[in-house]
């Protein structure tokens, strides 16, 4: 079915199809003003009539002319039934003038009908005028309601965007309740997850001179670094970021994390995303073994 939200859909729309063309025009002109076409018509075949009878006349005239020629050429001898002969002439030409009476009627008929014409055309320039009008309000209730969808976009939206912080919320719940988990998969045994004091307390200690001011705040708001140990007793860390579904941003945030427990600690650190999904554009860098990847099942994000 055809979408109208503009004058210019209208008009495509009937366009494509005129039958609906001929029923819109029927509701809209009047029925005197659909009979114009036929009354038209008729008037045409009047005038032809009259023309037909206006060249008669006209022939008649030639002949007339004719023939009057012709008495003319008598008249010498024919002037005793001139006036006679001038008489029927002057009784055919009152019947001209009775006639041209006639046409003239006619025409003050015809003038009288055009003038009924114009009045119903001023009657359809009328209603056409308030059809535009009531375009015009449906123009404006769209804009009313295309206002209010937009509302509804911004609403949708800022659900949707409190839906996704609670989504990565629960996420990082569930991946810091698996902390360990995390580290034995690096062969690695947890002995702790780093505070936020710690954190700044490392970063205190450090010549941190080269580093972004929003790296570091960054870096002061992990989503989870932990203490482990390897087999043979060595202690690193493990910087992991969390998302529902992990992206580039979250790969960035663990290679540096791991990078500034590196620095700040002289010590080895594993990188770390932990997520239920993972965008397809990173999977390069998993496979490359310099980032680790920690899969979360959806039982583990089921509502208890």
């Amino acid at each position: 079915m055809s979408t109208i939200n503009t004058m210019e859909d209208l008009i495509r729309v009937l366009d494509e199809h005129p039958e609906w063309l001929e029923a819109l025009r029927a509701r809209l002109l009047s029925r005197e003003l659909l009979d114009l076409p036929q009354n038209f018509a008729m008037f045409v075949a009047e005038m032809r009539e009259f023309k037909s009878e206006m060249n008669e006349f006209k022939a008649q005239m030639d002949r007339f002319v004719a023939a009057t020629n012709s008495r003319f050429d008598g008249a010498d001898v024919r002037f005793d039934g001139v006036d006679a002969r001038l008489d029927r002439v002057d009784t055919r030409f009152d019947g001209v003038d009775a006639r041209f009476d006639g046409v003239d009627a006619r025409f003050d008929e015809v003038d009288a009908r055009l003038a009924r014409v114009d009045a119903r055309f001023d009657e359809v320039d009328a209603r056409l005028d308030r059809v535009d009008a009531r375009f015009d309000e449906v123009d404006a209730r769209f804009a009313r309601a295309e206002a209010r969808s937009d509302g509804h976009d911004v609403m949708f939206k800022r659900i949707t965007d409190d839906l996704g912080q609670l989504k990565g919320a629960h996420a990082r719940n569930v991946a810091l309740a698996d902390a360990a988990v995390i580290a034995r998969d690096l062969n690695l045994r947890r002995t702790k997850n780093l505070t936020q004091d710690e954190l700044l307390d490392l970063i205190d200690s450090a010549d941190t001179s080269d580093i972004l001011v929003s790296d570091l705040r960054s870096f002061r708001v992990a989503d989870l670094i932990m203490e482990a140990t390897a087999e043979d007793g060595e202690v690193c860390y493990v910087a992991v970021e969390i998302s529902y579904t992990a992206n580039g941003r979250d790969t960035k945030r663990a290679l540096r994390n791991a990078e500034f427990m590196t620095r700040f600690t002289g010590k080895r650190a594993f990188a770390v995303v932990s997520g239920l999904y993972r965008d397809d554009r990173i999977q390069d860098i998993f496979e490359s073994g310099e980032l680790f990847w920690h899969q979360l099942t959806p039982e583990q994000l089921e509502a208890e």
